[in-house]
C-alpha cells in the first residue's frame, strides 16, 4: 500500500478543516436566522449588505462643477458670459455685499447659454506641436473643469473646498465697518452648500462663503443621529452678509465667481483663483439642481392606486 507523502496529507486535513469551518458558519447563520440565499427567488432580508442602498426621500441631487474662465473672458470682463446670468434673482443686499468683497454670482434658467455650455464643457487644451494633434492627446489633455455629483439633504450641509491649504494670507474684507485687512494662518477657502426645499416646490440653494484657519483641534460633533464623536477641525469665519442663495427648479443653475477688477487681495480672488491647470486666472463655481423629491402632493398622488389614469 503507498503511503501519502506529508504535504499531501497536511493539504488534505487542511481542506477538511476549512469544509468543517464553512459549514459550521452556514448552520449557525441559519439558526439565528439571518442566512441569504443568494440565487432564491426571494428578496433579501432587510439590513441584508447585498441590498441596494435606499435613497433618502428628500436628498436633492446636484451637480458641482469648478470651471477655469478663459483668458478671453479677461477682456470684456464676462459680459458675454453674463449676458444670460438672471443676477436680478438674488436679493440687492446680498449682491451689494458681493460687489463689495470681489464676488459676482447669479442664476442660470432655462436653456443654458453656448458661453455658459461652453464655460462647462470645453475643448480640451493641447499643444501646438502636430504630436499634440494625435486624438489620444486631446482625449487625456486637461479642460479645466472638475464636476462631482452629491446629495444633499435638508438640514445636512456639505462642504466644498474652494482653495489649497494657504500657510499665510492677508484678506481685505469689506464688511460694514468698512474695509478691513485681516490676517489668517493655515487658510483654506470652503462653501458651504445647503438645500432647503418651499412650500410650492422647487429649493433654496445656497453657498456660504467660509475661512477655515489656524490648527485643527478636537471638537466633538454630531452625525446626525445625535451620537457625538470627535473630528479635528480648524476655526470657522463665516461671512453672513454673502451667504448667496436663490430659489431654484430642477435644471437651473447657481454661479459664483470673482470680478477681475477687483484686489487679489479680494475675498472673492481668494475663493475663486484657478489651479492653473489651464490657462486662466480665475475659476467659476456652478451648482446645478439635477433631481428633487416630488412635493408632498404629488407623491401622495403618485402612491395612490385609485387615481384615474389618462
Amino acid at each position: 500500500m503507498r503511503r501519502r507523502s506529508p504535504p499531501l496529507l497536511a493539504a488534505a486535513a487542511m481542506a477538511w478543516v476549512g469544509a468543517v469551518l464553512v459549514a459550521a458558519a452556514l448552520v449557525g447563520a441559519a439558526g439565528c436566522g439571518s442566512m441569504l440565499i443568494v440565487d432564491s427567488d426571494r428578496p433579501l432580508p432587510v439590513g441584508s449588505p447585498l441590498r441596494p442602498a435606499a435613497p433618502s426621500p428628500d436628498a436633492v441631487r446636484m451637480e458641482i462643477y469648478w470651471a477655469t474662465l478663459p483668458p478671453s473672458a479677461e477682456v470684456d470682463d464676462q459680459a458675454e458670459l453674463w449676458r444670460f446670468v438672471q443676477e436680478e434673482r438674488l436679493d440687492e443686499a446680498l449682491r451689494i455685499a458681493l460687489r463689495r468683497n470681489g464676488f459676482r454670482a447669479g442664476v442660470v434658467g432655462g436653456v443654458p447659454s453656448r458661453e455658459v455650455v461652453r464655460l462647462l464643457n470645453p475643448a480640451p487644451a493641447v499643444a501646438d506641436d502636430a504630436a499634440a494633434q494625435d486624438q489620444g492627446a486631446k482625449l487625456t489633455a486637461p479642460t479645466g473643469v472638475k464636476k462631482t455629483e452629491r446629495s444633499v439633504r435638508p438640514g445636512e450641509p456639505i462642504l466644498l473646498d474652494a482653495s489649497g491649504l494657504v500657510a499665510r494670507t492677508t484678506l481685505l474684507l469689506n464688511e460694514s465697518d468698512g474695509p478691513v485687512g485681516e490676517p489668517f494662518e493655515q487658510a483654506r477657502a470652503v462653501y458651504r452648500l445647503e438645500v432647503d426645499p418651499q412650500p410650492g416646490g422647487g429649493h433654496t440653494v445656497s453657498l456660504a462663503p467660509e475661512v477655515h484657519h489656524g490648527q485643527p483641534r478636537m471638537r466633538y460633533v454630531a452625525d446626525g443621529a445625535a451620537i457625538q464623536y470627535p473630528k479635528p477641525m480648524q476655526e470657522e469665519r463665516a461671512f453672513p452678509s454673502m451667504r448667496i442663495e436663490a430659489s431654484l427648479v430642477v435644471g437651473e443653475m447657481l454661479l459664483v465667481t470673482s470680478r477681475g477688477d477687483y484686489s487679489d487681495s479680494s475675498l472673492g480672488a481668494f475663493f475663486h483663483r484657478a489651479d492653473g491647470e489651464v490657462s486662466g486666472e480665475r475659476k467659476a463655481i456652478v451648482v446645478r439642481l439635477v433631481q428633487a423629491p416630488l412635493p408632498a402632493g404629488f407623491a401622495a398622488a403618485a402612491r395612490d392606486p385609485d387615481r384615474p389614469e389618462f
